[in-house]
């Protein structure tokens, strides 16, 4: 997001310096797959999950950008009147840049995307902007709460194994103690293998088909 806001400065002072000091080109390695330890490219993937810090509320919210519905999707813990304005003022600039980076990568050929005959596409520049969808019906927490990442980091694990995010299941205490854990573990057998830097973590067990609940990680 820090990388988002530096090109959106840009771009906004002059378009023709938005190339200027290798911002766009360091952007493009990240849609390229380079700067990520699983070095996946955008274009082989259907959605990409985005953890945005919104600094001026202190406040995480998780944006999902869809290539086949062509819009962000924003997934928020806390509503309130002052925090919306907040919220899309940093969003808005994902659906400005992105955009004109994937045409600046040729996302689009290499995604196999036929913008004229696309039925989310074809009414639309390939430059054109996303559009933001809330939403609705979270798990919300309370006001004066810190544990918008909690919230966060659980909106992604539930969506990235295709779960509805219940609200009457949502236990924001269980689930800090469980990643907690799961931190520990991580941090643990990292030192067991003598691993040093986030490129050398052992690798992961086999990803199962369901979360594992706060009873089972309990229960253990």
């Amino acid at each position: 997001m820090n990388l988002i806001r530096s090109v959106h400065d840009v771009y906004f002072v002059d378009d023709e310096n938005l190339t200027a000091g290798g911002h766009v080109a360091h952007l493009n390695e990240y849609i390229n797959g380079f700067h990520m330890h699983i070095s996946v490219t955008w274009h082989t993937v259907e959605d990409i999950y985005i953890p945005v810090n919104i600094k001026e509320k202190h406040h995480w919210v998780l944006a999902i950008l869809s290539f086949s519905e062509k819009c962000i999707f924003r997934y928020d813990s806390y509503e309130s009147s002052g925090h919306y304005s907040a919220v899309i003022d940093v969003i808005e600039k994902l659906t400005v840049i992105i955009p004109l980076c994937l045409e600046h990568c040729a996302f689009y050929v290499k995604k196999e995307i036929h913008v004229e005959n696309h039925s989310r596409y074809k009414d639309k520049d390939s430059s054109d902007i996303f559009d933001v969808l809330f939403q609705e019906s979270l798990p919300q927490q309370p006001s004066g709460s810190l544990n918008c990442s909690v919230y966060m980091v659980t909106y992604a694990e539930y969506l990235s194994y295709g779960h509805k995010i219940l609200a009457n299941e949502f236990d924001p205490n269980a689930l800090h103690t469980r990643y907690v854990v799961l931190l520990w573990d991580y941090g643990t057998r990292k030192q067991d293998v003598n691993a040093h830097s986030d490129v050398e973590p052992p690798l992961r067990p086999p990803r199962q088909n369901r979360i594992t609940s706060v009873t089972e990680v309990f229960d253990g």
